[in-house]
């Protein structure tokens, strides 16, 4: 990725840009806001991150850096600071947060959430012509409603996750059955979907073998694990049903939280033994 450090610590832009240069990143560090700005008005960078000091709120400088936005896919941004949560950061109009002194763990753990919500953010701003079917939305219609998730977050603190689910042996199943078994495999998988979600859930149809479940309001803090797991149990018992196992899809689930881009969690269908033991203990998000 090309990152940009605005931080007036020279200390700090050398931290980071030693540990992220060395994982093969572009790291631009700057200490001056406006220069700042100049450089993101001419500049295309995949995630900024900035400390706002010493102003005392981070609103302002966040702000500045929307106005001079040119690229159509926003930039990842992380707050930098002394202290500071993932709520502060948010409602501040960032991404997520990296407080100082940080550890090498934290600011890959960081950087590996700014990369995946990149790679998210640009495969679904990708025009692919994948339209609404039986009861799923169509790629563009769930990628606006993914960018409206990010915004509701940055506005009014929403809290919002996908579930991806990926068919992961596709070309198995084309090679021993042939493209209409498969065909009619998704079209099954497609409506055992439309009964897995809640009410307020939107479903995306975001290619042949990729699906998205947008999990909008969660109302108490386990939900979203809670419905992983029912989502994997369904679609396990779906993928048992099938006699001819030849034709029965494998699927990869992963729980994602907007606007982080955290990975909280994955499953797998068929369910693995760990998987198993994963889905009976759950995970505190």
């Amino acid at each position: 990725m090309e990152i940009l450090v605005i931080d007036r610590e020279s200390l700090t832009n050398q931290l980071i840009g030693t540990k992220l240069g060395a994982k093969g990143h572009k790291v631009v560090t700057e200490p001056n806001k406006n220069a700042a700005f100049d450089m993101i008005k001419a500049g295309s960078f995949d995630c900024i991150m900035v400390d706002p000091a010493p102003l005392p709120e981070a609103r302002p400088v966040i702000i500045g850096i929307w106005k001079n936005l040119r690229s159509p896919v926003k930039p990842y941004i992380l707050l930098l600071g002394k202290t500071g949560t993932p709520e502060d950061a948010i409602a501040a109009g960032t991404n997520d947060v990296l407080n100082k002194p940080f550890s090498t763990a934290d600011i890959e753990t960081k950087i590996g959430n700014a990369e995946r919500l990149q790679d998210i953010t640009r495969k679904l701003a990708r025009e692919d012509n994948v339209h609404s079917v039986g009861g799923l939305i169509g790629k563009a219609a769930f990628n606006q409603l993914f960018l409206s998730a990010i915004d509701r977050a940055f506005r009014y603190g929403e809290r919002s996750l996908i579930v991806f689910v990926t068919i992961t042996n596709v070309d198995d199943m084309n090679a021993a059955m042939g493209q209409d078994t498969v065909n009619d495999t998704v079209s099954r998988l497609t409506e055992k979907m439309t009964f897995m979600r809640r009410q307020s859930d939107v479903i995306g149809r975001l290619g042949f073998k990729d699906f998205a479940i947008l999990l909008q309001r969660p109302q108490y803090e386990s939900e979203p694990i809670d419905a992983i797991n029912r989502f994997t149990e369904v679609l396990d018992k779906f993928q048992a049903g099938f006699e001819n196992r030849a034709a029965a899809p494998k699927l990869h689930l992963r729980l994602i939280e907007l606007p982080q881009g955290a990975l909280h969690t994955e499953r797998h269908v068929p369910q693995t033994e760990s998987a198993h033991a994963d889905a009976a203990n759950g995970a505190e998000i």
